[in-house]
């Protein structure tokens, strides 16, 4: 009787195992890179499912990364105690001197930021319009 099963004999075998082993890191790496695929997948398919909580955190990681990166803790105290030592400062309208008519057309009102074009009153070397000139002297 005779076998068509031929395997190659003990040739065959050993050459089989060193073909093996020359390529099993390679086999290995295409199934890391299969893997890492896949769990991309499932992350990518996780976010589209939940975009809101995903957003959330971004805005979350990046306000505390903001926070300690440009130091925001420490400038904002200093901005609340250095607006807490400041005194109000009022305008005195009896202090004020005469007004003096001041011809130009480049100017803009100290208090109400309107451009005066050419009527312009200037006290204290700041310049206003003809209502804020008028409501500083009454």
């Amino acid at each position: 009787m005779s076998d068509n099963n031929d395997s190659g004999g003990i040739i065959g075998a050993i050459i089989s195992i060193f073909i093996l082993v020359a390529i099993w890191p390679y086999l290995l790496a295409l199934l890391g890179i299969y893997l890492a695929y896949l769990a991309v997948l499932a992350i990518l398919a996780w976010i589209a499912e939940n975009w809101l909580i995903t957003a959330a955190f971004a805005m979350g990681v990046l306000s505390i990364y903001s926070i300690f990166r440009y130091q925001l803790i420490g400038k904002a105290w200093r901005y609340v105690l250095s607006k807490a030592q400041e005194k109000p400062s009022e305008v005195l309208l009896e202090n004020l001197p005469e007004r003096k008519f001041i011809p130009s057309t480049n100017l803009y009102c100290y208090w109400c930021t309107k451009k005066l074009g050419i009527q312009a009153w200037e006290k204290d070397g700041k310049y206003y319009c003809r209502s804020c000139s008028e409501k500083l002297t009454k």
